[in-house]
């Protein structure tokens, strides 16, 4: 009797733990969102996301975070600007040759006379700088792009990891441990009953119940949040089921 009072106590005070930190937490969410502490509060409960399958196509969807990624695309503008930076800078170098007709409208007859005008590029260092300048804001925005890739590559496949990883963990625990702790703690409490085992072999079943479920609610979170970071990543947006996506 006095184990169970003791367990009982000691779930109780969790419970009172885990209720309690749920203001903070809020608090923490409300002004993440910008919101005021007089303001309505979010809704705190999410939808959980689709379960993904296992099986990523990681090269279509690397493919296609790569095409959609602001960042990348304004990296790929800003290549795009230099190159017409390079082209406008050469062609300063090119002689420009005017041609055209001068009319007199006071004389009757009216007076025509044609005119021809050349512009020589004589200051050829500005000009050489001027080419040089715009290259070489062409290499850095070329640098910047490769390395905005790589970032981009190498947190896609840390969230396809972490997906697969908390996917299998959810599995786990919700789909094979957690239905055989229950049958565990079922058949402890048949054998208690009966006198086949004693009281602290059914606390520590349900113990393991409690533990699994759990398990199993953080990995469901931490394969939600994978998702949710994963999809930003891809389609530069938050996923149609997300509860603020509007």
């Amino acid at each position: 009797m006095l184990r169970a009072q003791i367990e009982q106590e000691r779930v109780k005070s969790t419970i009172a733990n885990l209720e309690d930190a749920r203001a903070p937490v809020l608090a923490k969410f409300k002004a993440a969102l910008g919101l005021a502490p007089d303001q309505p509060d979010p809704p705190a409960m999410a939808t959980p996301f689709p379960s993904t399958p296992l099986d990523l196509d990681t090269g279509r969807l690397l493919a296609e975070a790569l095409a959609r990624n602001p960042e990348l695309q304004g990296m790929a503008a800003e290549i795009r600007l230099a190159e017409s930076g390079i082209k406008l800078a050469r062609l300063t170098a090119v002689p420009d040759f005017t041609a055209g007709l001068e009319a007199d409208f006071k004389m009757n007859p009216v007076l025509l006379r044609p005119r021809a005008d050349m512009t020589l590029p004589i200051w050829r260092d500005k000009i050489a700088a001027d080419i040089a300048a715009a290259q070489a804001g062409k290499r850095a925005a070329t640098a910047r792009l490769t390395a905005g890739q790589i970032a981009l590559a190498v947190e896609f496949a840390d969230l396809c990891y972490q997906v697969r990883e908390s996917g299998r963990n959810l599995n786990l625990f919700h789909n094979i441990l957690l239905p055989k702790a229950k049958q565990a703690m079922e058949i402890a409490r048949d054998a208690y009953r009966s006198g086949g085992v004693d009281f602290q072999t059914v606390q520590e079943n349900q113990r393991m119940v409690l533990e699994f479920g759990l398990a199993a609610a953080e990995a469901r979170e931490q394969h939600d949040s994978a998702l949710a970071e994963l999809s930003l990543v891809v389609l530069a947006r938050p996923p149609p089921d997300a509860p603020l996506a509007q």
